[in-house]
This record gives C-alpha cells, structure tokens and sequence, in this order.
C-alpha cells in the first residue's frame, strides 16, 4: 500500500470513530442498533473492505455514500477524492461529488465536474441524471417582450389561445393571443385592476379579478377585488358573489355553472383585509349559494379544479409554509401533497389529472416544479435566479407555460416537455453558467 492511500486510510478510520462516538451519544454508551441497515453497521464493514481492497475505487465510492447519509458530507467528499485519485475516470464518484458540492454550495465545482462527466467517453450514460440535477430538464423558450410586464398566463381549452394580464397601458388588462404570442387582443379596457383570468371548459368563458366596482378605497393595494365573468365573444361582462369582501383566484367548475375562488369573508377581525385569513369558497351560478369549503386560522388560496369536476388543488400555511394540498368539492378528503421546507403556490392540474405542476422557493429563489398527482415524482423544471410562477399545462400536456422576470420585466415563457435537453444541450448550457461565474 502505498503512503498517500495509507494516510486517507487513517484519516477514514479516524473519522469512523469520530461518528461512532457522535452516534452513540458517546463512548461510554452502547451501540443500540446493530441492524443491517444502520449507517454506522454499514461503516463497520466498508471500513473492513477498505482494509482488504485499498485500491478500489468502489469500496470507497460506497463508503462516500454511507457518509452523505449520516450527513457527513465533508467526509464524503474526502472519501470521494481518494476514489478518484485511484481511477480519476470513474464517473460514478464523479457524479456522486458534484451532486455534493452542490449541496455544499459549491456551484462551479459542482458544475465542471459534471462537464467533465459528459464530455467523457461514456458522458451519455448519465445524461438523464445530470439534466435532473440541474434542475433544468427541458428547454425554455420566452413567449413575450416588451418593456412592461406580461404575467398569470393560462391555455384555452382548444389549446389555440392564452389569456393572460398585461400592465402596457398604465395598468393591468386582460389580454388574449395565440399559443405562438401572435395576435394579441386586449379584453378589457378601464382604469381598474383587471387580472389572473382563466378559462374553464368553455374556449369562449373567462374568470377573472378586477377592482372596478370599489369606488371607496382610493390606493390601489386597498381595494376590493371581485369575480367577474366574460363571455369573449359577446363581450358581456358580469359579476359574481356580490360582496364587499375581497375576493379573488377563480377557477371555473363544469363549464362555468360553478366558481371555486379565495375570500377573507368570514375573518370578522378588525384588520385590514390583506391581513385577514383567506378561506376557499364554490359559487352557483344558478342559485348563488355559496359553499365555504375550508374554515382555518391560516390563509387558503390559489385553488385549481381537476377536469374531471373531482379535486380541488390549493395552498395553505397551516402548517408553516405554505404547502399544496387535495380535497374534493364539497371540502372533505384534505391531503397534503408537498412537504417542503419553503413555501410553494399556484398548483395546477394536467387535462388528464396526472399530473400536478408548481411554483416553490427552493433556496431563496422561486422555480417551477412538478410532480404527479399524489405528490410523488417530484422534478424541479427551472433553475434561474429570477422568480419563476404560475405554471399551468397546455391541455395536450406538452407544455408548460408561467411568467418570470428573468428579463427584468415579468414575461411569459414555456416548458417543452416533449423534448429533453441533449447531451451537447447540457455542454453548452453548462459552459455558458461557468463562464458567466468568471474566476
């Protein structure tokens, strides 16, 4: 053996004691858990592995491993660097150490080591991995300019529009134009706050806030919100739920016969409205019932109805962060989805009920995210700086459109899902985020 890998060997065997002790609460305690599948039983034989195969690059990748569970990842990253020391070709314990000093912050490291990975002989093997890694999977491509904001886009049924909010003269509008971003046609026209409108089921119905009809409060963050509908075609123009309460987040149910939205209503307190707890509500355009459907000293919103008239997707911060949750239409069967450490919202459906994209702050910095319909899956879609919101999918499920101010100012964009980023995609797009990272 000779004495660079026997020094690591020490320096190993010295760290294992160091966490037997921390684990044991001590050196005067006994090991309680002798399973198999204990961290430090698996140190116990890798360790004994390592004695008798110094030379192999695998022992030590999976002792790596075995620290990284037990949180250790400085250790791991030691551990790892004599692995490639022994074969500096193993990619294994390549991609293993990006994946950590990502973790440790370490972002240009990280990734150069994946550079190197893909731009080796067998680079291909690992593509799949690297592209989820990045949190960047699919490509991007921005829908809209113009030096104002284009924001809370949302796909017709047909699948031949977007309605969207635009502030291009001096204040929020509602906006339509093709899935392309040609012709643009403005819906609405007066000095209110028109926005966040959506489509149901009918290509020719959308829902939407507006603060028209509060003649009382004059600064703009103090007025009321309320429903309305429009019929696109006709022109008309109606209010739903009359109340002096602020209301706002629509979402259509069967063919707009009923509207899901989010009102403080019931919060009686003597606070300012955009203090009081929000709760989600089901409006009946035949009868105007009103159906409360969550009742918590928490706020509830951004709720999004499954096409099949089934669940309702909706955030709420009972719990801390706000997290996504489930729950049918009468406000029963509530599941959490999201367990996440940082808030996320504005959860939607796919057409086919699947599917569930997001938005969540992940370190700081809001990105888009998806996950199937039971929470599970999860694949983060964007990775930038800027703050990405408000995803929804395109009816055939191959997009996925949101607003973002990567620009500077808030404009659309879309997520091709149908075509993953390419071994040379990945190159490029890594070289570019190095070079822009400098020294």
């Amino acid at each position: 053996m000779n004495d660079t890998i026997f020094k690591k060997m020490s320096v190993l065997w010295g760290i294992f004691s160091m966490i037997l002790v921390i684990a044991c609460g001590g050196t005067n305690k006994t090991v309680k858990d002798t399973s198999l599948s204990s961290p430090q039983t698996n140190l116990t034989f890798l360790l004994q592995e390592l004695n008798e195969n110094p030379k192999d690059p695998n022992v030590y990748y999976k002792l790596s491993k075995v620290y990284a569970e037990l949180d250790s990842i400085d250790y791991a990253l030691v551990t790892l660097d004599t692995a490639l020391s022994i074969d500096p070709e193993f990619n294994p314990g390549k991609l293993m150490r990006a994946n950590l000093l990502l973790k440790k912050n370490r972002i240009k490291e990280g990734y150069s080591e994946y550079l190197e990975i893909l731009k080796s002989q067998t680079g291909d093997e690992y593509v799949a991995e690297i592209r989820l890694q990045l949190g960047k999977p699919f490509p991007i491509y921005q829908l809209t300019t113009g030096d104002y904001n284009n924001a809370f886009p949302y796909f017709s049924p047909d699948d031949k529009r977007i309605a969207f909010q635009s502030d291009r003269d001096g204040n929020w509008e509602i906006y339509l134009m093709d899935t392309d971003g040609a012709q643009e046609v403005r819906l609405t026209n007066h000095e209110a706050q028109d926005e966040m409108p959506v489509f149901g089921s009918n290509e020719n119905i959308i829902a939407f806030t507006s603060t028209q009809d509060d003649s009382i409060h004059n600064g703009r963050l103090d007025k009321a919100r309320n429903i309305y509908l429009m019929d696109i075609i006709r022109g008309n123009v109606s209010r739903i739920a009359d109340n002096e309460a602020d209301d706002w987040y629509p979402a259509l149910i069967e063919n707009v016969n009923r509207v899901v939205f989010v009102s403080e209503r019931d919060d009686l307190r003597e606070v300012p409205f955009h203090q009081k707890w929000s709760d989600i509500y089901i409006y009946s355009l035949h009868d105007a019932a009103i159906l409360r459907l969550t009742q918590n000293e928490a706020d509830d919103g951004s709720p999004a109805v499954s096409s099949n008239d089934k669940w309702i997707l909706f955030t709420s911060n009972r719990t801390g962060f706000y997290q996504i949750y489930r729950m049918d239409l009468k406000g029963n069967m509530v599941e959490q989805l999201t367990f996440m450490e940082g808030n996320c919202g504005a959860p939607h459906f796919s057409h086919d009920g699947k599917m569930i994209t997001f938005f969540a702050d992940v370190n700081s910095n809001y990105d888009i995210f998806m996950m199937d319909h039971t929470g599970q899956n999860m694949i983060q879609l964007t990775n930038d700086p800027a703050r990405d919101n408000y995803p929804n999918f395109s009816p055939d499920k191959r997009k996925i459109i949101f607003h973002s101010n990567r620009s500077g100012k808030y404009q659309i964009y879309w997520i091709d899902l149908m075509n993953p980023l390419t071994q040379d995609d990945l190159v490029t797009d890594l070289e570019e985020k190095i070079a822009l990272m400098g020294n």
